[in-house]
């Protein structure tokens, strides 16, 4: 039995590990081949630090999965409190559970209504799960009785909330958007995915992402802040991940795109912004 268990634990470890390397090969590959601007020196020692911080990232990412069960749209009951609720929005193929350590963090800092929601399946077009993002926040805004939210995105999250914002009845109803490696652009690693549904809508200068980006890339009034990573082995090219509208597009290098969900540097960062009045 023990190994056995030993078995799935080195397989749980690996897995991730070997889509972190591969992903870093094309980001790599990406970085040579496709460069925007001259691209900042990376340090050797810093880079493969970064490397094995997205891997191991990525390993607890996929460990505290099944967590959904638990995390769904927690807390179940609102706090009376001065500020906005926020919520914090997943990426593709992700979950709610993804942001446990961002929102054990948040409440540690007395942010006392953060929930955490979830949306499925990725595969299916972009439009209907930006439809379920915009559920969620109706659903956040009638329990506590707030007239505004504040909307934590990670990777996907932030067109989706975009997409909500403009689209599906939410302008005036969020104050700020913080997006966390969020493809506004797209994203090339995308053209490795399947060419259905929201992978394909995701890939770099898609009709949608450009749709999304006519009339202003903020919309409804909401103020946007994108923090982003050069080290985002998923974000490709990194300037995908800021706005030109955004009150600012923050660069946290030396970060993987899992990571970014488990820093202290961007849990310090998020903060910050969500304390702005």
């Amino acid at each position: 039995m023990i190994w056995i268990l030993s078995v799935v634990l080195v397989v749980v470890a690996l897995i991730p590990t070997y889509i972190t390397l591969a992903f870093y090969l094309v980001w790599f590959y990406d970085r040579r081949n496709f460069p925007q601007s001259e691209p900042a020196t990376l340090r050797p020692g810093r880079a493969l630090g970064a490397m094995l911080l997205e891997a191991a990232s990525l390993t607890f990412l996929v460990a505290t999965y099944p967590l959904r069960l638990v995390q769904d749209a927690s807390p179940k009951r609102s706090r009376a409190w001065d500020r906005p609720p926020v919520i914090l929005v997943h990426g593709y193929g992700g979950n709610s559970a993804n942001f446990l350590w961002m929102q054990w963090r948040l409440r540690r800092w007395g942010f006392r209504n953060v929930y955490a929601v979830s949306y499925t399946p990725p595969h299916i077009n972009a439009r209907k799960l930006a439809a379920q993002v915009a559920r969620h926040v109706e659903r956040v805004l009638e329990r506590t009785g707030a007239q505004q939210v504040d909307l934590v995105c990670h990777s996907m999250g932030g067109p989706l909330s975009r997409y909500a914002i403009k689209n599906l009845g939410l302008a005036g109803r969020v104050r700020t958007v913080i997006t966390l490696g969020s493809p506004h652009h797209g994203t090339r690693i995308a053209a490795l995915f399947p060419a259905r549904g929201a992978a394909a809508q995701m890939r770099y200068r898609s009709p949608f992402v450009r749709e999304l980006a006519d009339g202003g890339e903020c919309p409804g009034g909401a103020r946007f802040h994108c923090l982003y990573s050069d080290m985002d082995n998923f974000v490709m090219p990194a300037a995908t991940a800021t706005l030109s509208d955004a009150a600012d597009n923050l660069c946290l290098p030396y970060l993987g795109h899992c990571a970014l969900l488990y820093s202290p540097r961007v849990a310090r960062a998020v903060a910050e912004r969500l304390r702005i009045d």
